[in-house]
C-alpha cells in the first residue's frame, strides 16, 4: 500500500511538472494575445481620436521645404573637403530666399489656373494648397537651390472612378500602374471631357477610361499656359525701380507625369525683381543670374493611408531576425484584426499618409505596356511615404550619414565629365539613388542597434549596392515586393505587395554594359571617400543581394 502511494505521488509529480511546464509556455502567449487584442482596441480608439493631431512635423503633416542634410563623422575629413571642392552644399540664405520666392510665384500660378478652370472646365476642382515633394522637400538637394517639385491635387466633381489593374504583354500585373474606369452614365460626364477627347473607350465600347495624355496636354497644360500668360501680363504692366530689370521669361514643357516650368531671370533682375513682380514688398535679395526649374505634377488622391506616428512608437519589430514571418505572422494576424497591431507598440498614435495617382501616359517605347493602354495609364505615387521615411531619418545620426552619402553621389555625378559613349547619367537618375538610399536605411540602420560610424562607411555600402544592381541589371522598387518593408513602415498597404518591379527593366543590355564601364571610371573620382568591401559586413550586403535574385 505504501509502495502504491509512493508510485502515485511520483506520477502526480510528473504530471504536475508537465502541467507547470506547458502552463509556463502557454501563459506568455496568452498574455501576448490579450495584449494584442487590447492594443487593437486602443489602436482603433487612437484612429478615431488622434489622426488629426499634428504635433510632429513629419510626412503628410509637414508641407515645407527641407534644407539639405549634411552630417559627417570624425572619420569624414576627406568627405567634408569633397563637398567643399565640388560645391555640393550651398548657402542657407540663398536657399531661404529661393524657397520664399518660388512659393509666392507658384501660389500666383495656381490662382490663375483656378480662375480659368472655373469658367472653361466646370467641375474640375484644383486645390489651393500645392504639396511639396522631391529632393528639395526631402533634404537631398545638391549644388544649388533652384529646382522644386510640387503636386497639384485636383478632383472632378460628380465623377465616379474605379481603379483597374494594368497587365503587361505576358499577362503579368504591373505594380504601381492602373487605369481609371468611369462608372457614370454618359449624361453625367462633363461635356468638356468629351470635347477634349478625354474619354477612351474599350475595344467593344462597354467600358470608358480617362485618357491621361489628352487630359494633361489639352486641359491641364492649357491652364498652366493661361497662368503663364497672366504672369507675363503682370510683368509688362509693372514698373520696378529700374525698368531695365524687367527681363525674365517662363517656359513650359510637358512630359508624364510632369508639367515643367522654367523661369529664367537676367543677372540684374535677380530674385529681388521676380519677387517684386508678384508681391510689392520684399527684402533685398541677391541679383545673380538664375534659372529655376519647377516640376508641377497634377494628381488625384487615391487614399488616406493610416500608419503609426514614429515619434510615438518605441518598439517596432526592427530586427531582421525577429521580424514575424511565415506561420508566426499568420497566427498573430488571426488573433488580431488590426494590421498595425502586430508591428507597433501599445499606445502608438496613428497618422495619415496620403497616396496620390499621377498621369503616366507612355511617351517612350515601352514593350511591357500594350499599345491600347499607353494613353490611359496612371501611376501610384509613393512620395508621401518617401517624405515620411526621410523626415523620420533626421532623428538618427546613422540615417543622416546615409542621406549625406546619397547627396555626395548625386553631387559627384552632376560634376562627372561624361562623353557621348557613356550611359551612367542616363541610367542613374536621382530616383534610382533615392531607392538605394532607402535600402541602406533599411539594412544598415534597422534595428536601432545597427549604427554607422561615418559617411565613408555608409557610402561603402551605397557603392556596393549600386555595383550589385548594375551587374544584376536589377534595382528592385523599394515599395513593391519588398519582404522587409514592414520594418520601416508597419501597417502600410505596401507591406502586402507581393509583385516586384525592376527599376532598370526598360534599359537595354548595351546601355547597362556601358553604364557599368562608366561606373568604374566614376568611382575613381571618389577614391578614399568610401570603405572598400574588406571593411563591410557581408551579411548586410547579402540582404540586398538576395533581393536581386
Amino acid at each position: 500500500m505504501e509502495e502504491f502511494i509512493h508510485q502515485l505521488m511520483n506520477v502526480n509529480t510528473h504530471i504536475l511538472y508537465w502541467i507547470l511546464t506547458i502552463g509556463l509556455m502557454i501563459f506568455p502567449i496568452g498574455i501576448y494575445l490579450c495584449k494584442t487584442k487590447k492594443q487593437d482596441r486602443k489602436t482603433k480608439s487612437f484612429n478615431r481620436s488622434s489622426l488629426d493631431q499634428n504635433s510632429e512635423n513629419i510626412g503628410s503633416n509637414c508641407n515645407i521645404w527641407r534644407f539639405p542634410v549634411f552630417e559627417i563623422g570624425s572619420d569624414d575629413n576627406d568627405v567634408d573637403e569633397f563637398f567643399r571642392a565640388k560645391r555640393i552644399n550651398f548657402d542657407n540664405s540663398l536657399w531661404e530666399e529661393s524657397c520664399e520666392v518660388i512659393d509666392i510665384v507658384m501660389k500666383d500660378v495656381v490662382r490663375h489656373m483656378k480662375m480659368t478652370a472655373s469658367g472653361r472646365f466646370p467641375g474640375l476642382v484644383l486645390e489651393d494648397n500645392l504639396i511639396k515633394q522631391g529632393s528639395s522637400r526631402e533634404g537631398l538637394k545638391v549644388c544649388d537651390p533652384f529646382e522644386f517639385d510640387y503636386i497639384l491635387p485636383f478632383s472632378i466633381e460628380g465623377l465616379t472612378l474605379t481603379q483597374t489593374a494594368i497587365y503587361d504583354c505576358c499577362g503579368n500585373k504591373v505594380p504601381g500602374l492602373f487605369k481609371y474606369r468611369i462608372q457614370n452614365s454618359c449624361w453625367k460626364i462633363p461635356s468638356w471631357m468629351e470635347k477634349h477627347a478625354m474619354i477612351e473607350y474599350s475595344m467593344y465600347g462597354s467600358e470608358r477610361f480617362i485618357n491621361t495624355r489628352n487630359f494633361q496636354r489639352e486641359v491641364l497644360t492649357s491652364l498652366v499656359d493661361s497662368a503663364v500668360s497672366g504672369l507675363t501680363s503682370i510683368k509688362k504692366n509693372t514698373q520696378l525701380t529700374h525698368s531695365k530689370y524687367n527681363n525674365y521669361s517662363i517656359h513650359r514643357s510637358v512630359g508624364p507625369p510632369t508639367i515643367k516650368l522654367t523661369i529664367q531671370v537676367d543677372k540684374l533682375f535677380g530674385l529681388h525683381g521676380l519677387k517684386t513682380i508678384v508681391q510689392p514688398e520684399s527684402k533685398t535679395l541677391s541679383k545673380d543670374k538664375i534659372t529655376i526649374d519647377i516640376d508641377l505634377v497634377p494628381a488625384m488622391v487615391l487614399a488616406y493611408d493610416v500608419i503609426p506616428d514614429p515619434y510615438t512608437v518605441n518598439n517596432f519589430h526592427q530586427s531582421l531576425k525577429i521580424y514575424p514571418k511565415g506561420w508566426c505572422r499568420k497566427l498573430v494576424r488571426i488573433f488580431s484584426s488590426s494590421e498595425v497591431s502586430d508591428t507597433t507598440e501599445q499606445d502608438a498614435r496613428m497618422m495619415y499618409c496620403l497616396r496620390y495617382g499621377v498621369m503616366k501616359w507612355v511617351n517612350k517605347k515601352n514593350p511591357a505596356i500594350r499599345d491600347v493602354e499607353k494613353d490611359i495609364l496612371w501611376r501610384e505615387s509613393t512620395c508621401g511615404y518617401e517624405k515620411h521615411i526621410f523626415d523620420t531619418a533626421r532623428r538618427s545620426q546613422s540615417q543622416r550619414y546615409v542621406m549625406t552619402a546619397c547627396r555626395l553621389l548625386k553631387g559627384a555625378l552632376s560634376k562627372f565629365p561624361s562623353d557621348s559613349t557613356e550611359q551612367l547619367g542616363s541610367v542613374l537618375k536621382s530616383y534610382h539613388l533615392k531607392h538605394i538610399t532607402l535600402y541602406c536605411i533599411l539594412f544598415l540602420t534597422i534595428p536601432r542597434e545597427n549604427k554607422l560610424s561615418s559617411v565613408r562607411e555608409a557610402l561603402g555600402y551605397f557603392v556596393k549596392y549600386l555595383k550589385l544592381s548594375l551587374n544584376a541589371e536589377n534595382l528592385p522598387h523599394f515599395f513593391y515586393g519588398n519582404p522587409w518593408f514592414g520594418l520601416v513602415l508597419p501597417g502600410s498597404p505596401f507591406e502586402r505587395e507581393k509583385v516586384k518591379y525592376n527599376l532598370l527593366a526598360t534599359k537595354d543590355p548595351e546601355t547597362l554594359r556601358q553604364a557599368r564601364y562608366s561606373l568604374s571610371r566614376f568611382l575613381q573620382t571618389l577614391e578614399g571617400l568610401y570603405y572598400e568591401d574588406l571593411w563591410l559586413d557581408s551579411e548586410k550586403i547579402k540582404l540586398f543581394e538576395d533581393l536581386l535574385e
